[in-house]
């Protein structure tokens, strides 16, 4: 860390514009791999998830196949017929059961030909009556229909498409349910199109089919078109996600997988790995490129800058140490060196360093001059201001004047107002009595009465008792000041202001209550905290709370209490008498 503090500026500037590259490129390829991680999560449970809807929904319409079978061996006129063909097989009597079998069968297959190619039901007498495309089977492949319907005992077995035929078989033994001997009385092989049922619900284009379908090694759906190194690569894998990436011939695959639960068959799908991600593999490849030339060029920025910021700030360097050993008034430093001409923040640091001693020394000389100014403005300010007691001295001899000529109201409102302005001006008490502030408050409702005659009605009761209470000065006048304003002033007709005492909670509260207007709950609350505009200064309730709580204690202040319509109540909390 020491040698790093003791390196250039320029070197500095130089490592600190590398470090920050190297952060944002790091930051930007672990962001992008993040990124690209999360896409491919997301991308092999989607595709996993529509391979599981897909086998599901194939597996349920063969659930619906499996049933139709069972519907057929169990239709009654079809076990009958079969039981007749076991013991009576004449030509015309034959031929006119293996009719109504027929018959039977388009009718339970009428709702399900779309997957079913045909049906065939071989009687007792190893005739078959068949509804659909009709088909010669090898004899080999009809042995092993018969076998594994056999080896099913009523149960469906599967035949998988195979050169002679690239149908899907269902078959199943058809056994006698009346009377209930479960004796074989002939077998029922369904031929289902597995092509167009896997195409119709996996959403998939013949050409292009990347669903596979295999029963073991058995190939089940399609039966051609699949390259063989797929095929060898589809072996069940216990992977939990139910896919896996894997290499045929050179090329990634990706591979998911879903076993069947009803038929134990294993649902594939396989997508090439280029085809989803060789666009991001070349974006990826891009953006390293380009990381690389920026990195490139950001060196060689960042010597080119590093140079140009450091080369005027040591020729500056160099100017003041000068200065140091000078005095100010140095006028041997250029304003602007004809090696550097430009004019950047380094530029201007620079060419306005002259400048700035220059003014140094004029500001010197200035703040002196100024300082004498001012000293001589403030002795003539305290030569003009006013002597109080020449106020004073002329409010009374108005107040005589006043009385000599007989105007009483002029009298009074002089006396009261030259009490007022002693008492305001007066310094020497911040505290007084009870008694004190209510002649304040006498002196200035007798003002206020001269002024609005009958509009004011003033009522003061406030027991002797408490006139020995402490009290902040000048706290009780606004709040009287405050009900005028906002009650007086505002009503046509005669306004009540009660001034009165009391005790409440175990403290001395002095209310003044008007019947003004009323305020809203919600502006008393932003009154009291400062946040309303009001029309006189805003701050008279805050300052009597502040000074109150300031000399007695937190517990102390005021309380505000407003309805509008009815009008307001706000109470100074003060200690009692016996509390000083």
């Amino acid at each position: 860390m020491k040698a790093y503090r003791n390196l250039s500026i320029k070197l500095k500037v130089f490592l600190t514009i590398i470090l920050l590259m190297i952060i944002i490129i790091t930051l930007a390829f672990g962001s992008l791999y993040y990124v690209y991680s999360i896409y491919d999560k997301q991308l092999y449970d989607k595709s996993y998830r529509l391979l599981n809807l897909s086998s599901t929904t194939v597996d349920m319409e063969l659930k619906k196949l499996e049933a139709m079978t069972l519907t057929i061996i169990a239709d009654r006129q079809i076990q009958q017929s079969l039981w007749d063909l076991r013991h009576n097989d004449a030509d015309y009597s034959g031929y006119i059961t293996r009719s109504t079998i027929t018959d039977r069968l388009w009718t339970h297959i009428s709702t399900a030909e779309r997957y079913v190619q045909s049906a065939h039901l071989i009687d007792p007498t190893g005739r078959i009556s068949n509804y659909g495309e009709t088909l010669t089977f090898p004899q080999d492949k009809y042995k092993r229909m018969i076998f594994e319907a056999a080896s099913g005992k009523g149960a469906v077995r599967w035949l998988y498409p195979d050169d002679t035929d690239r149908m899907l078989m269902m078959v199943r033994e058809v056994r006698a349910f009346d009377p209930m001997t479960l004796e074989k009385i002939g077998t029922l092989f369904l031929r289902i199109n597995i092509e167009r049922l896997v195409e119709d619900y996996a959403g998939m284009a013949s050409g292009h089919n990347d669903i596979v379908l295999k029963s073991g090694d058995d190939l089940v759906y399609p039966y051609r078109g699949i390259p063989s190194g797929v095929t060898g690569v589809m072996q069940a894998q216990n992977s939990r996600e139910g896919y896996e990436i894997k290499e045929v011939d050179g090329d990634i695959l990706f591979l998911s997988q879903k076993k069947s639960a009803y038929t134990g068959w294993t649902y594939y799908n396989y997508v090439p790995y280029k085809d989803i991600f060789e666009k991001i593999l070349w974006v990826k490849r891009a953006m390293i490129i380009v990381f690389g030339l920026a990195v490139l060029l950001v060196i060689a920025l960042g010597i080119r800058f590093a140079r140009n910021l450091t080369r005027p700030i040591r020729l500056l360097i160099s100017q003041m140490k000068e200065v140091q050993y000078g005095d100010l008034d140095s006028s041997g430093i250029p304003v602007a060196p004809a090696a550097f001409p430009q004019m950047d923040e380094v530029g201007l640091l620079q060419r306005t360093f002259r400048l700035m001693i220059t003014r140094i020394n004029t500001l010197i000389k200035e703040n002196y001059a100024n300082q004498l100014v001012i000293k001589e403005t403030e002795f003539k300010a305290l030569q003009a201001q006013i002597n109080p007691h020449f106020l004073y001295n002329s409010l009374d001899s108005i107040h005589w004047l006043a009385k000599k000529s007989g105007h009483g109201q002029i009298s009074s409102m002089v006396v009261s107002l030259a009490y007022l302005l002693r008492s305001s001006i007066s310094l020497k008490q911040n505290v007084i009595t009870v008694a004190q502030e209510l002649e304040i408050v006498s002196h200035y409702i007798t003002i206020q009465t001269h002024r609005f005659q009958h509009r004011l009605d003033f009522r003061m009761e406030v027991p002797e008792a408490y006139y020995s209470a402490a009290i902040p000065k000048l706290t009780l006048q606004p709040l009287l000041e405050n009900a005028i304003q906002y009650g007086v002033e505002t009503m046509i007709e005669p306004c009540s202001i009660r001034l009165y005492a009391g005790q409440r909670e175990g403290m001395l509260a002095i209310t003044v209550e008007d019947r003004g207007p009323g305020m809203e709950e919600e502006f008393v609350r932003r009154v009291l905290s400062g946040e309303a505009q009001t029309r006189g200064t805003g701050i008279g309730l805050l300052n009597i709370r502040d000074r109150v709580r300031l000399a007695f204690g937190d517990s102390y202040g005021i309380k505000v209490e407003s309805t509008p319509g009815f009008g307001t109540k706000v109470s100074v909390l003060l200690p009692l008498p016996q509390e000083e």
